[in-house]
């Protein structure tokens, strides 16, 4: 009765043995992720001024510091682009297994590296090896995904999927947020608290990257790797028309938010004088919204299809940087991350959509090429963003990212309707 009972509820949240390791793979790199990862640009921020020949007013945001997290995620979204079809690539070679464990191993590579020489420059090189993980790994998630879940139940695969990424975002940034504030209280300054705090936090996030890697090298059974397909270019070239409408709306939409996101911590602690507990804690909520969607949404996507879902990503997207701006008090700053969350409402569904018009033998490569492409595409907006920033301030940052996701919106809508198109070809 038991088992039968255990049967039911894996095939409702569409759960085998390959997913579940995968996905237990996915809780444990994100959540050590997320112990440092939203606060990233304030440890860059305190390491500029650390380091700074002039005196930086207290709580000032510098150019430098704008510059230094600017690189990073120009670096980063670089560095994506290359493991996204990296990933397909070795993926189809390396299959599920060879290819997380390898994944794993840079990402453990990069806890190391941080720990043992935390200075600026090596500290975002050390960051790009962890960070690689979630776009070496998401071909994998994918290919699992499509070829062991029946495409009716992909939709709740994937939202399923989410919640494990979106736990450790809401556990890792309440978690910082108060090892964060306790150090700076500790060392009685918040520079230095925040440089000390951000240390025994990547040292435990190296613990469960470890545990991470130890569960796919005992558990993950081995799968047959599909045959090889045919070159990147004719994946590209012959990928389905919905796809590449979907990906020139994403392009669009990506840019509203890589304009802003590495920016967002910056002004909230800054300008907006929200303290190192409060600012955890609001992106713990942002987190959390997107939690309460996934599976609900995950459900409806089998009986009303992804397109609404994905729509509402695209408007929320877009309304984000306009409401955290416009909010006057901020008391009401919650509201702008509940926004925040409600951007992941069609993730799930956008996932699965994906999926389905990627055929089985070229998945792999062709989920890497696309995550690929939209991120050498977005690279260059932290960089504009802290310019931005820098010439007119940070309210007209937020207010050109609105811009940028209200024509992101309005292609999605305009273009990536259901249509009656020839099938992917290969």
């Amino acid at each position: 009765m038991e088992n039968s009972r255990s049967r039911r509820l894996a095939g409702f949240f569409a759960l085998n043995r390959t997913v579940a390791i995968v996905l237990l793979s996915v809780l444990l790199v994100g959540l050590g992720e997320e112990l440092w990862r939203p606060f990233m640009p304030a440890y860059l921020k305190s390491e500029a001024k650390a380091t700074a020949t002039t005196s930086v007013t207290s709580g000032a945001v510098s150019a430098a510091a704008l510059w230094s997290v600017g690189i990073f995620a120009c670096l980063l979204n670089l560095f994506e682009a290359f493991c996204y079809s990296a990933g397909g690539q070795l993926t189809a070679r390396l299959g599920d297994r060879g290819s997380l464990l390898l994944f794993g191993s840079w990402t453990v590579f990069g806890y190391l590296l941080f720990l043992l020489f935390p200075e600026p420059m090596v500290a975002i090189v050390a960051s790009l090896f962890i960070l690689g993980w979630e776009p070496l790994s998401v071909p994998v998630t994918f290919t699992t995904v499509g070829s062991t879940v029946s495409e009716s139940k992909q939709g709740m695969a994937f939202a399923l999927q989410s919640i494990q990424k979106r736990l450790p975002k809401l556990l890792g940034p309440a978690i910082a947020g108060l090892v964060l504030g306790w150090s700076a209280k500790h060392l009685g300054d918040e520079d230095a608290g925040i440089r000390a705090g951000t240390w025994w936090l990547v040292a435990g996030s190296l613990c469960l990257g470890t545990i991470s890697l130890l569960v796919q090298w005992r558990f993950l059974p081995e799968r047959e790797k599909p045959p090889p397909g045919p070159p990147a270019l004719k994946i590209v070239a012959q990928m389905h028309p919905r796809l590449k409408r979907l990906l020139l709306a994403e392009v669009f939409t990506r840019w509203c938010d890589w304009l802003v996101r590495e920016f967002v911590v910056l002004y909230v602690l800054f300008v907006r004088g929200i303290s190192l507990e409060e600012t955890g804690f609001l992106i713990a909520l942002q987190h959390l919204v997107a939690l309460l969607t996934y599976l609900p949404i995950g459900r409806l996507t089998q009986s009303v299809g992804a397109q609404p879902f994905i729509g509402l990503t695209f408007i929320f997207f877009a309304l984000f940087p306009l409401v955290l701006v416009s909010i006057p008090d901020n008391r009401w700053l919650p509201l702008a991350f509940v926004v925040y969350g409600l951007r992941e409402v069609g993730e799930p569904a956008r996932k699965a959509l994906i999926t389905s018009l990627m055929p089985e033998p070229v998945r792999a490569r062709g989920v890497g090429l696309y995550w690929g492409m939209r991120s050498l595409a977005i690279c260059w907006a932290s960089l504009v963003g802290a310019w931005i920033w820098l010439t007119w301030g940070p309210e007209t940052l937020f207010y050109a990212a609105f811009g940028f996701g209200v024509i992101g919106a309005g292609i999605f809508y305009a273009m990536a309707r259901e249509r009656s198109e020839p099938p992917f070809a290969v």
